[in-house]
């Protein structure tokens, strides 16, 4: 009796699970989790990959990455001074968003996150405060 009782459980468990990942899956307007880092704001990954510069990446390369992607036509006005992903304001900070942008517009290749090798593909979504990475 008491292997029947363990073997109900077991189903019961694993349809009551399905049920809430696929509940989950079905939330469209789901944000992940955020996690709090000193003052900036992270978001837990949510299964993408994000592309940022190496941190070895010099201020000359992340300023050559960042022109180069802004030239290429994707829209590099959230990174302009005064706009919502220029603070900080810091050159990788805005390299890094237009990086990223370049990567998403290409086709989220490993190719389109190269930047000559200062680039590298990570987990956790970069967005901040009002700074959102596609």
């Amino acid at each position: 009796m008491k292997s029947l009782s363990s073997a109900s459980f077991l189903l019961l468990s694993t349809v009551v699970f399905h049920l809430f990942s696929s509940a989950a899956a079905v939330e469209t307007d789901a944000k992940p989790p955020i996690i709090s880092k000193g003052d900036s704001k992270l978001s837990q990954s949510d299964g993408r990959k994000f592309c940022v510069s190496k941190p070895e990446a010099s201020d000359a390369q992340l300023k050559k990455n960042l022109d180069w992607a802004c030239k290429e036509g994707i829209d590099c006005s959230p990174v302009e001074p005064g706009a919502v992903c220029d603070d900080p304001a810091s050159l990788r900070s805005r390299t890094n968003y237009a990086m990223n942008t370049y990567y998403r517009t290409r086709g989220e290749t490993k190719n389109a996150c190269d930047f000559e090798g200062t680039g590298r593909l990570i987990d956790t979504n970069p967005s901040y405060g009002e700074c959102t990475y596609l």
